[in-house]
């Protein structure tokens, strides 16, 4: 059985379709963007990481998703529905992240319940159970390092409010560090200045070792924060455009109140007092049942479980 592999981008940067092309050791081969309608490969079963927009030739299809779900709604069903019933129907089967998720995974994708497997998403057997120090980044040299990572904004959603990054280095001491990684669909710079305590990173640089080596994940409305929870790491959420982000996105759980470790405002010294004080706090009984709801197959096995399925199809 050959198995095709898709995405829109290089196989090194989708972190789930590289753990299980790492370890599937059948026939493979590797496709990056559109593929027409497919005529041409006559394999058996694709493993992608979106909707494929393709004509089917009788191949089995597998979706793996991006990030854990549980926060923004998309696809299918988010009020500006970007895939249509078409593309959803492409699908076979949609690896989600809990079996709590199942349910989103479905809406989302269109397709029934019974056809989203709750496996884990791949990216994180890489992780888990990994401690500050082992990503190598500069981070771990600082006593208390933050990272702030936005959620990637649509075109029909409210631009991101303004932070005062020089107001928020000003309030930062000598042993602490933001780092601030926007989306890789992000071109323009976050944080431009000359700044002590504030370091912007490229938005071709991947985010896990930046993750691992953090103490407190910063973020608006990225589900990130919950691949932070499993790395033990605390979340200070932003909420200054809430109503506005909300009602153009929606969500599939109560956010805030049921996700973040602490919430703020938005200005500088909220930002920073959040940080401090969910570092202080930790992880706790709020942030265990996040994970149990949103990420509960994410345990270092989901590549495996994922591999089986698809040696299951042939």
């Amino acid at each position: 059985m050959t198995v095709l592999f898709n995405s829109s981008r290089p196989l090194g940067r989708c972190e789930n379709l590289t753990a299980i092309w790492d370890a599937y050791d059948g026939p493979k081969m590797f496709v990056q963007g559109g593929f027409g309608d497919m005529s041409w490969f006559d394999g058996d079963v694709v493993v992608t990481d979106e909707f494929v927009s393709a004509k089917r030739h009788g191949q089995t299809v597998v979706m793996v998703e991006h990030a854990i779900s549980g926060v923004k709604r998309w696809g299918n069903d988010q009020p500006h529905g970007v895939y249509t019933p078409e593309a959803c129907s492409l699908l076979d089967w949609y690896v989600t992240s809990s079996e709590g998720t199942r349910g989103f995974a479905a809406s989302a994708a269109g397709i029934p319940l019974e056809r989203c497997l709750p496996f884990g998403l791949p990216r994180t057997d890489a992780y888990v159970e990994k401690r500050k120090g082992d990503g190598n980044t500069f981070m771990a040299r600082y006593g208390h390092a933050y990272l702030y990572v936005p959620t990637f904004r649509a075109p029909w959603e409210p631009p991101a409010p303004e932070i005062d990054w020089q107001a928020v280095d000003d309030e930062l001491r000598d042993d602490e560090v933001i780092v601030v990684k926007r989306h890789m669909l992000t071109s323009d710079p976050i944080a431009s200045g000359n700044f002590a305590h504030i370091v912007e990173v490229g938005s071709s640089e991947p985010s896990t070792p930046y993750l691992i080596d953090c103490d407190v994940v910063i973020t608006d409305y990225s589900s990130i924060f919950i691949d932070g929870y499993l790395l033990g790491k605390p979340s200070a959420l932003m909420r200054r455009d809430a109503p506005a982000y909300l009602a153009a996105r929606g969500m599939y759980l109560d956010y805030p109140g049921g996700y973040g470790s602490v919430t703020c405002s938005g200005n500088a010294a909220s930002i920073v007092m959040a940080a401090r004080l969910a570092e202080s706090r930790g992880i706790g009984a709020r942030e265990r049942s996040c994970m149990d709801v949103t990420a509960g197959a994410c345990d270092g096995r989901s590549t495996e479980r994922v591999v089986e399925f698809v040696r299951s199809l042939e």
